[in-house]
């Protein structure tokens, strides 16, 4: 098989939503020809998706030892440090990054980053940068509600960052089970149930989060609504049958 051949079903593997057999096809391409740019940005991003960091941190380092690498990857490699423990290196790539000129959305990345790295504080920074960009965009002001409370800020501003972010987006469900989630810690359940509840049991199957199913059902359960609590418990045995089979499932050749 030739190598653009490789590369070609690498890639077609990574569109196709199989980022292992990515990887494989990737990793046949640069081993044939190890200075194929292509081929080490595929393998990058194919083994960042599997959470093969060490792989991934091979990947773009080989990558930018044959030619500069733009922001997208730098912010890829400084999150994979992270994942692997290298906190510092983590740390200052994304900050070299950032006093470069990020656009928001790389901001956005390089708040998570920080915040991975145990560095709230500038991942706020980063968050509010990106906010001064785009000031109508709702995943800023979430993101930010979440990088205050790491901060030790009044609960209040996170609140009030996540009603904002609602509001931009109504029909955002992440938004708003992760406000009702703040609110029934904070023992508002009048408040967190009426966030959620036009949205059950219609879009149920959209959330995958088992935590945020259980207290949305114990929520139900709590103030007497026995049926949308039980479509819940139902909504969540579902996904952990889901899990149970894809865990019992034999690999596929090449996976």
């Amino acid at each position: 098989m030739h190598r653009q051949d490789n590369l070609d079903i690498a890639e077609a593997e990574l569109n196709a939503g199989q980022p292992r057999l990515a990887v494989q096809f990737a990793q046949y391409a640069v081993t044939k020809d190890p200075d194929n740019e292509r081929g080490w940005h595929l393998l990058g991003v194919a083994a960042m998706k599997v959470g093969d960091y060490p792989v991934a941190i091979d990947a773009y380092e080989q990558l930018s030892l044959r030619s500069p690498i733009g922001a997208n990857a730098r912010i890829t490699l400084a999150i994979a440090y992270g994942c692997v423990g290298r906190k510092s290196l983590s740390r200052d790539l994304l900050m070299a990054v950032a006093t470069g000129s990020p656009d928001a959305d790389q901001l956005l990345r390089i708040a998570a980053g920080l915040e991975a790295v145990d560095e709230p504080q500038l991942a706020m920074e980063a968050c509010r940068r990106a906010g001064k960009m785009m000031p109508d965009a709702a995943e800023v002001h979430y993101q930010m509600a979440y990088y205050s409370s790491l901060c030790g800020h009044p609960v209040s501003v996170a609140e009030a960052l996540m009603r904002h972010a609602v509001s931009l987006e109504p029909e955002n469900l992440h938004y708003r089970i992760g406000l009702s989630s703040l609110l029934i810690r904070l023992n508002r359940r009048a408040d967190a149930i009426g966030i959620i509840e036009h949205l059950i049991p219609g879009r149920l199957e959209e959330v995958t989060c088992e935590c945020c199913l259980k207290r949305i059902a114990n929520l139900f359960f709590d103030l007497g609504q026995m049926e949308p609590s039980k479509q819940c418990a139902e909504r969540l045995a579902e996904l952990r049958d889901s899990c149970q089979v894809g865990a019992d499932r034999p690999a596929s050749v090449g996976s």
